[in-house]
């Protein structure tokens, strides 16, 4: 059995499934030789050419020379786009794209200077053994920097297809140009088939295929002969490169198509030829490479073949990239109007050109300007027979039926189940269908949609790894942070002595104890205890500032006697004060003093009306012994308040005699009459209260008596109306003494002293006798002294007061009631 070479050197063909026969129409272009047309004013080359990561490397208003590069990046799939025009840059802005959508793409506009002046790194040809001596890595490099792409049609990067990942044992060059009209491979392999040829053994320097098959369909014949005689010039073995013709046949030109024919082996679906260790290359590469390696010449131009009924002078012509087709048009005598097709590419795989004003691309191979007996005219879409002629004429063995319906009701997703991807679009499904459904279209929409998404998919896992990325990095450096501070703190705690040891733990020892204590603080005390404390400091202190004002000022005598008492008075309101934290030794509340006052009250109430159930034979003589007793009492404290008074008056006379010792002999005198008088007063108002003790005394005694009386017999012990009368007057004056001693209290805390009163500048009065003024002294010595008494002690005198005039007063109501039972 024969091998794959030894097949391929005896020149076995392959048949392919599927495939049409279309007119060719290739006799319009294909009898002249490549022209060149005038220079256009202005060239619009689109940036998007570049491929990825690129950058402009020119502004606006900036002059350029022929072959410069307008772009510059890093990436291996960029690919550099060049001036193919001195000039100068006019513009860089969104311009219509060679497309069948039109979408605006960013442009830069040259303004062509006519001179085509090169740029330096363009050079005369290089000698073939110079080449020869050059790495692969420079000949790759070279072919990027000259931005070669695939010039069949599908613009895919040069550099990229000669750098496989696995050996290439097989090399196929396409010379087979199958569309209908286009004839540009033909005519560059008739007039350059030299050039070509030394291309292809560039190729052979960086791939070493064992074999070379140049494929050129049989409608070409001029062609064959020039590439075998270009073969036979060239430094390549006979044995290892040949030109081989295969049937005319469409869509034979296609890669897989191609590969199938020649080797009888097909392709795998989502395979690439290279997995075969085959590659296939266009012609038209071979030539721009050629001149890359050879001259340092970048792609800035190429054939393209214009052609149609409507063109007065079709053929060949070497454009420059970037010519606007409008200008193609005005040049070649275009005969058609605006609104007649435009097709770029052939009728079968081109498509319809939305603006004139689009430019020449690397990948454009021939604009068509056909008429309407050329092609068949527009008509209304059928609905689909389901013949399958459709299926029969797919070179690639699909089922367009299928796809048409997926794609038409959207379902990308199973029309990509039914290999989508594996569509060449070369029409012949479209050419033969009865109904005609442009299946075609319906096909590019799907694979558009399906690699929108598939790049939206690519850019969610790119950010998906990028943020992994960022958490990763995030916890690293977190980590990082972490044992950084733990190696310091460890590195701390390594050079801390023992002394800083024990300093630390006293530190913190003393901090806990403080803390403890400020939480028990706060738990014992009582709001009460606050208030209080807080009041007393706030007393005390007001006392002590007026005390030290006095004493940083002049005295007066009058302000010494105030100082006197007022010493007296602070030093017995700090001895009824206790310290905060000491509940026993507080000032009463007189809140607290006035409940108790009621619940004494409650009791006595009670404890009377228990022994007035339990004893109904009592009489009022011994509620009149109460009431005696009670008036007693009163007097009783009234005398120990006189006797206190009596007191403070030797002390403010000790006071007075002590300080006059430093004053003058009138001042002396007169204080001590003012502290006799005082004295006098005081005298004259015990007697008064010793008689009306006396009073009360008689009265107990008399109340005893009929007490006395009444347990000895049982007569009626009922009092007369003139004895309960006494019984209210003697309550009442008790009441009102009470009453009188509070208000005097009071009023003499109200009005202190004055320096005129007893000031040595003082004189009585005209008309004012010296007992005036010594009961005025009096007086003022009675209100000095009646400050010494306490609130607490006015409170008890009008609590007592209270006492004695309930008792009264139940004591009358029970009198009555006795009476009104003795009347019964």
């Amino acid at each position: 059995m024969l091998t794959l070479f030894e097949q391929i050197d005896k020149g076995t063909l392959w048949k392919i499934p599927g495939g049409i026969h279309p007119p060719e129409c290739k006799t319009l272009s294909s009898h002249s030789a490549i022209a060149r047309l005038a220079p256009a004013d202005h060239y619009i080359i689109p940036v998007p050419q570049a491929g990825d990561a690129y950058s402009l490397t020119v502004d606006v208003g900036q002059n350029v020379l022929k072959g410069q590069a307008l772009t510059h990046g890093e990436g291996f799939r960029y690919l550099p786009v060049h001036t193919p025009v001195s000039g100068k840059v006019i513009a860089i802005e969104e311009r219509p794209s060679n497309h069948a959508s039109g979408l605006p793409v960013l442009s830069c506009v040259i303004e062509n200077d006519k001179q085509d002046t090169l740029v330096s790194s363009i050079h005369a040809r290089l000698d073939p053994s110079d080449v020869v001596k050059m790495d692969n890595e420079a000949i790759l490099s070279r072919i990027q920097q000259a931005g070669i792409a695939g010039l069949g049609g599908a613009a895919f990067p040069t550099h990229i297809k000669l750098k496989p990942v696995s050996e290439i044992e097989l090399l196929i060059i396409n010379g087979v140009e199958c569309e209908p009209f286009i004839t540009s491979d033909d005519r560059l392999m008739q007039e350059h088939c030299d050039e070509i040829v030394s291309g292809i053994t560039i190729i052979h320097q960086l791939l070493s295929p064992k074999r070379i098959v140049i494929a050129i369909e049989d409608n070409k014949p001029q062609a064959s002969e020039q590439m075998r005689h270009a073969l036979n010039r060239s430094t390549l073995p006979s044995d290892l490169a040949k030109v081989t013709v295969i049937p005319t046949l469409y869509p034979s030109g296609g890669e897989k198509q191609l590969i199938q024919i020649l080797t009888g082996q097909e392709v795998p679906s989502g395979a690439i030829p290279a997995q075969l260790g085959i590659l296939v290359q266009n012609v038209g590469t071979a030539f721009a490479i050629d001149q890359a390696v050879y001259c340092n010449r970048p792609l800035i131009e190429r054939v393209v073949t214009l052609t149609g009924s409507h063109v007065g002078q079709a053929g060949n012509y070497w454009l420059p990239i970037g010519t606007p087709i409008d200008d193609l048009l005005s040049k070649t005598q275009y005969l058609g109007n605006d609104n007649d097709p435009l097709i770029i590419g052939g009728p079968m795989m081109g498509y319809m050109l939305p603006n004139r004003h689009a430019p020449v691309l690397k990948g454009t191979n021939c604009v068509l300007m056909p008429t309407q007996q050329e092609i068949a005219p527009e008509r209304k879409e059928q609905p689909c027979i389901r013949c399958g002629e459709c299926a029969v004429a797919c070179p690639a063995q699909l089922l367009p039926q299928q796809l048409f319906w997926h794609a038409k009701a959207q379902e990308y997703d199973k029309a990509a189940g039914y290999n989508l991807r594996d569509c060449i679009e070369c029409g012949c499904c479209s050419y033969v269908c009865p109904s005609d459904i442009p299946l075609v279209e319906y096909y590019r929409v799907a694979k558009s949609a399906l690699k929108v998404e598939a790049e939206e998919k690519k850019q969610a896992e790119l950010a998906k790894q990028r943020f992994d990325s960022r958490t990763l990095r995030l916890e690293e450096e977190k980590r990082a942070r972490e044992e950084k501070a733990k190696q310091a703190a460890n590195k701390r705690k390594a050079a801390m002595s023992n002394n800083d040891k024990d300093a630390v733990a006293e530190a913190m020892a003393r901090i806990k104890a403080k803390k403890a204590a400020t939480q028990t603080e706060n738990v014992s005390d009582a709001p009460q205890d606050k208030v209080a404390a807080a009041i007393a400091r706030a007393k005390a202190k007001k006392q002590a500032k007026t005390v030290e004002q006095t004493e940083n000022s002049v005295p007066t005598q009058q302000e010494k006697v105030a100082a006197a008492v007022a010493r007296a008075k602070a030093k017995k309101l700090a001895q009824s004060i206790a310290p905060v934290k000491e509940p026993a030794t507080e000032t009463p509340d007189p809140r607290e003093e006035k409940v108790a006052a009621a619940i004494a009250r409650a009791k006595a109430k009670k404890a009377q009306q228990t022994a007035t159930n339990e004893e109904p034979g009592l009489t009022t003589q011994q509620e009149k012994v109460a009431a005696a007793i009670a008036r007693a009492k009163a007097k009783k404290a009234a005398k120990a308040k006189e006797s206190r008074d009596s007191d403070a008056c030797d002390a403010a006379a000790a006071v007075l005699d002590a300080e006059s010792k430093t004053i003058s002999a009138d001042e002396a005198k007169k204080a001590k009459i003012a502290a006799a008088v005082a004295k006098a007063k005081a005298k004259k108002r015990a007697q008064a209260e010793s008689a009306d003790a006396d009073s009360a005394s008689a009265e107990i005694s008399h109340a005893l008596a009929a007490h006395s009386a009444t347990d000895g017999s049982s007569a009626d012990v009922s009092l007369t109306p003139a004895q309960q009368k006494q019984a209210k007057i003697a309550a009442a004056v008790a009441k009102a003494k009470a009453k009188k001693l509070a208000q005097q209290s009071l009023t003499n805390q109200e009005h202190a002293p004055t320096e005129a009163s007893i000031g040595p500048d003082s004189a009585p009065e005209d008309g004012v006798t010296l007992a005036d003024a010594k009961s005025q002294k009096s007086a003022t010595s009675e209100a000095d002294e009646a400050q010494i008494a306490s609130p607490a002690e006015i409170k008890k005198a009008k609590i007592a007061a209270a006492v004695a005039k309930a008792k009264a007063k139940k004591l009358t109501q029970e009198s009555m009631l006795t009476n009104d039972q003795n009347k019964d």
